[in-house]
């Protein structure tokens, strides 16, 4: 061993630089190459800058952030002013979700190369890691001024829309982005997601154009293994819940350790009426991830549904201490009172997803029927008008108003 410690780093040949640039991109190569250029004394240090560069982006494809980090890091000590090396060192963090690291590597390669609008666009997905939409959306747009064919900034702005509840700006960005680049998977996928978002949120139009961009999205590539959950997700929502089972599953095979590929499936399964089989599902996500609220609050549906109320009244306390604004929880839980017989828990609970809500239909509407049954005509009256005045096509609240003469 002493003798093996002793031996000089074999020197770089002509042939390493040329196999340490391939390697960036190609992990299988492996970056033995880059390091025996960083190892050797002899090697210019614009060489050694560029091989850190490259192994740099060898780990970084090898999901390897902190060494990547690192290796960005040297490449910055013998050039301190290489935009590229701190824009993909902020990469490199945001992929770690260190968002605030990352907005300042993006931030100084900004400085540096004020035209680089690759640092715009990754100081831009930062922001919205941090929830900063309104700071991504102005640095994906200067993203696109440097480059009005930019894909992915019309993409990650439209993200940004998305976020703040301005679908219809969302799908217009990205479908600029598919109309630049027609073969752009995640496009497609994030046009999927702005359009199920507007029909959940809205509850106008049909869930067949979400559908369709994730169909259009798998295709182009089949390995983007968010689009099938999101897809599953969007066949349940559509009534289609035999489609959304092997959307859910394929993601469950993929990665068994996938939380929300069984939340995924247990809506499924419920939505088919197998309930046995749905609560299996939750209780897998919920041992994945014991933070799921929302399989928390699937699974207490699933007991309501076979009766165990108070198995359901645990759930949705269970979603509501994970999340104390968890609306759909309180709603529910609400209605679980119901059932047993405690209309004025009930009322509360209801009055609670409304706050949280304020344009809850169903919350509404389930409070005014409670406060008719306890005698409380005016308040009734008001709920449903308010159900009405937010959607004048809502069955339940123009029933109601109807049975109590207006």
């Amino acid at each position: 061993m002493g003798l093996l410690l002793g031996v000089p780093a074999l020197a770089a040949t002509p042939a390493d630089r040329a196999e340490c640039a391939a390697s960036a991109d190609k992990p299988d190569i492996g970056g033995a190459a880059c390091s025996r250029i960083i190892d050797d004394a002899s090697e210019s240090a614009a060489e050694r800058v560029k091989a850190f560069r490259n192994r740099g982006r060898f780990f970084f494809n090898a999901k390897d952030y902190n060494r990547a980090i690192a290796d960005y890091g040297e490449a910055i000590k013998l050039s301190p002013k290489d935009a590229w090396a701190f824009a993909h060192r902020c990469q490199a963090h945001q992929s770690k979700q260190d968002h605030t690291a990352a907005i300042a590597d993006c931030t100084e390669a900004i400085r540096i190369d004020p035209k680089y609008g690759w640092a715009w666009n990754n100081r831009g997905v930062a922001y919205y890691g941090l929830h900063d939409y309104d700071a991504a959306l102005t640095d994906h747009t200067e993203a696109i001024r440097l480059n009005a064919r930019d894909a992915w900034a019309y993409t990650r702005r439209g993200m940004a829309w998305t976020e703040k509840g301005e679908f219809d700006q969302a799908v217009a960005d990205i479908t600029e982005a598919v109309t630049i680049d027609p073969k752009y998977a995640f496009g497609f996928g994030q046009r999927g997601q702005a359009l199920f978002r507007k029909r959940l949120i809205t509850k106008k139009g049909g869930w067949e154009p979400a559908i369709a961009d994730y169909n259009e999205a798998i295709k182009l590539d089949p390995n983007l293994l968010w689009l099938y959950s999101s897809r599953g997700v969007a066949y349940s929502n559509n009534r289609q819940y035999d489609l959304a089972v092997p959307d859910c599953s394929e993601v469950i095979k993929r990665e068994p350790k996938n939380s929300g590929g069984y939340n995924c499936r247990g809506v499924a399964y419920a939505g088919l009426k197998d309930y046995s089989r749905a609560i299996a599902d939750y209780d897998q996500s919920i041992s994945i991830n014991p933070k799921n609220g929302v399989a928390y609050w699937n699974r207490g549906n699933a007991y309501k549904e076979l009766r165990k109320i108070d198995d359901a009244i645990r759930d949705y306390d269970q979603a509501i201490a994970i999340n104390p604004k968890d609306f759909n929880a309180f709603n529910s839980r609400g209605t679980a009172w119901v059932a047993k017989g405690d209309r004025n828990r009930a009322i509360a609970d209801y009055t609670q997803a409304i706050q949280f809500d304020p344009l809850y239909v169903e919350a509404y509407n389930n409070r005014g029927v409670t406060y008719e049954a306890v005698g409380r005509r005016a308040e009734a009256i008001a709920d449903f008008r308010k159900a009405q005045s937010i959607d004048s096509a809502d069955p339940v609240s123009k029933q109601q108003l109807r049975m109590l003469g207006f």
